[in-house]
């Protein structure tokens, strides 16, 4: 018979090592660069990330998914909440197929987001809903896309000086609390 200290190590051990599975199986998969997937959309961040629920050969599993090309603005930025719900009336609850570019350094993977063949980057930008983000693409169609959403005075870009998601982020609380304020953000 096994002393007490060995069972409570046994047991332990196991509990241990179950959880770890546990949290293999939980952790979101990253698509690998140049594949090609259509999952469930089962949540939306904000204007550029969702979350696709995706067959993968353990299960149906999560992947974290952080549009190419695009930056909408931050939670809590001006016209943050409206980004977010256009995405989310584009792709919430519908399947959407993602081209991945491969992984950021949060795990999430880059990609280009459609739904029934419609390119949701792009139409991201074409609703004014968020910048292009010239630092990490250099496709000219979606440069083109950002300056005629901006011309058109659409969505963020109504507002006469809007604050770049990459500007905004650098800013201190306080400095952007004017912002915040007038936008009637809280």
């Amino acid at each position: 018979m096994a002393s007490a200290a060995a069972m409570r190590f046994l047991i332990l051990t196991t509990v241990l090592l179950s959880g770890i599975a546990q949290g293999a199986a939980d952790k979101p998969v990253v698509i690998p660069k140049g594949e090609t997937v259509t999952g469930l959309c089962v949540g939306v961040h904000d204007g550029d990330s969702m979350t696709l629920l995706i067959a993968t050969p353990e299960g149906k599993r999560q992947s974290k998914i952080r549009m190419d090309a695009i930056d909408a603005p931050e939670l809590g930025q001006p016209f943050s909440n409206r980004s977010k719900k256009t995405l989310s009336d584009m792709v919430f609850d519908k399947q959407c197929t993602v081209e991945s570019l491969g992984p950021d350094k949060y795990s999430r993977t880059i990609g280009r987001v459609s739904v029934a063949g419609r390119d949701v980057n792009a139409a991201m930008l074409e609703a004014g809903m968020a910048w292009h983000f010239a630092k990490y693409d250099t496709w000219q169609s979606m440069a083109d896309r950002h300056e005629a959403a901006r011309r058109a005075g659409k969505g963020l870009w109504a507002d006469p000086k809007p604050i770049p998601p990459w500007e905004w982020r650098k800013m201190g609380k306080e400095e952007r609390n004017p912002y915040r304020e007038a936008a009637g953000v809280k």
